[in-house]
C-alpha cells in the first residue's frame, strides 16, 4: 500500500523583485559553466552559466532557459516542462556544491528527498532575447571532518519580477570509496530480475484504488542518460512519477507540485513498477523493483493548463544526478 508524504512547509521568497531583477542583468549568461561541475556530457545539457554569493549561506546563480530542447522545452510556444526547473536546480546544487562548498569533482551526489511546488508557468523563450532564469539558493551544509557531506537546499526560481517556482532539496556527498562500498551493499541484496529488463511497453493493470504500471526504459534517452551510471537517473524517476500521476489527477486550483523522498538506488536492467493512488491531498506514488520501494510520494495541485507540454512519458533516482 502506497501512503502520501505530509507535505514539506516550502520557503518563503529569498529575494525581491527588484533584486531579482537585478541579478538577471548583472549575472554573465554568454556561456555556460564547465559541463564537469554540473555532471553533464554534452554541451547542449548544461543550463547554469554563473554564481554570486549574497551571503554567508544564500547565492544567486544564473541559467539560460533553452529556446527549444526535445525534452524540456519541445516547442517555442509552449511553456516549458516543469522539469526544466528541476533540472535547473540539480544542476545549481552540484555547480554550488563544487564551486563553493568544496566538493570535489569525483564525489558521487545521492539525492534523498526534492519537495518542489510551481507557482506559475516558467516563461516562453523568445527570438530577440535570452531567456534568463535567477536561482536563489540558501544552503544548511552537513560536515564531516571538516568536510561538506550533504546540504539542505531551499531554491528559488525567478523570471523577471516573477517568482515562478520554489524548491527543497536534500542530498549527500559521498567519496568514491564511500559510495563504492554503499553500491556493493545495495547490489548484494538485490534479488535477481522476476522479469524482462528495460524497452517493455507500459502494461497498466487496474486495481482497486490505485493504477500499476511497467516502467519503460531507454538507456539511449539523450537528456537522462546523458552521462554513463551504475544505475537508472534521478531525473527519470522524477519523469516517471510525475507522468504516472497525471491521469489519476484532478483538476486543482492550488500549484502543481510534488514531493519524493528516494529509498534506494533504481537498478539498471531490473523491472520498475510506478503505482499511483488518488489521495485527498493529490496522487500518491510508490516507484518499486524486487528489493523495494525505490522511491516515493505525493503530486498534488492542478497541472499545467491545455496547450502546455505534459512530460515525455514513463522511459526511471537516487545516486549520481
Amino acid at each position: 500500500m502506497i501512503e502520501p508524504l505530509t507535505k514539506a512547509p516550502l520557503p518563503p521568497a529569498l529575494l525581491g523583485p527588484e533584486e531579482a531583477v537585478d541579478l538577471a542583468g548583472t549575472l554573465t549568461t554568454w556561456r555556460t559553466v564547465d559541463r564537469r561541475l554540473v555532471h553533464k556530457t554534452a554541451l547542449t545539457e548544461v543550463l547554469v552559466t554563473d554564481l554570486r554569493p549574497l551571503g554567508e549561506d544564500l547565492f544567486a546563480l544564473a541559467s539560460q532557459w533553452p529556446r527549444q530542447h526535445a525534452l524540456f522545452q519541445p516547442s517555442p510556444d509552449e511553456a516549458p516542462n516543469p522539469l526544466l526547473f528541476v533540472e535547473t536546480l540539480r544542476q545549481a546544487g552540484i555547480y554550488l556544491s563544487h564551486e563553493r562548498l568544496g566538493v570535489p569533482l569525483d564525489h558521487q551526489f545521492v539525492f534523498e528527498s526534492i519537495s518542489a511546488e510551481y507557482l506559475r508557468p516558467g516563461p516562453r523563450p523568445r527570438t530577440d532575447r535570452e531567456t534568463v532564469v535567477v536561482l536563489a539558493v540558501r544552503t544548511d551544509v552537513r560536515r564531516r571532518a571538516g568536510r561538506a557531506s550533504g546540504a539542505r537546499l531551499e531554491i528559488e526560481a525567478w523570471a523577471g519580477p516573477e517568482r515562478i517556482a520554489t524548491a527543497v532539496a536534500a542530498y549527500r556527498c559521498l567519496p568514491p570509496q564511500v559510495y563504492g562500498r554503499l553500491r556493493w551493499s545495495s547490489l548484494a541484496t538485490t534479488p535477481p530480475p522476476a522479469l524482462p529488463a528495460p524497452r517493455r511497453s507500459a502494461e497498466s493493470v487496474a486495481q482497486p484504488q490505485a493504477t500499476s504500471a511497467l516502467l519503460d526504459v531507454d538507456t539511449r534517452h539523450p537528456t537522462f542518460f546523458d552521462h554513463g551510471g551504475d544505475h537508472l537517473p534521478g531525473m527519470l524517476l522524477i519523469d516517471a512519477a510525475l507522468s504516472a500521476a497525471r491521469p489519476a489527477h484532478v483538476a486543482s486550483d492550488r500549484p502543481w507540485g510534488f514531493d519524493l523522498r528516494f529509498e534506494r538506488f533504481a537498478e539498471l536492467g531490473v523491472p520498475t513498477t510506478v503505482t499511483t493512488r488518488p489521495t485527498p491531498a493529490g496522487v500518491a506514488v510508490a516507484l518499486t523493483q524486487p528489493a523495494g520501494v525505490v522511491a516515493a510520494g505525493t503530486v498534488s495541485g492542478g497541472y499545467p493548463a491545455a496547450g502546455e507540454p505534459a512530460s515525455a512519458g514513463p522511459v526511471a533516482a537516487v545516486g549520481r544526478s
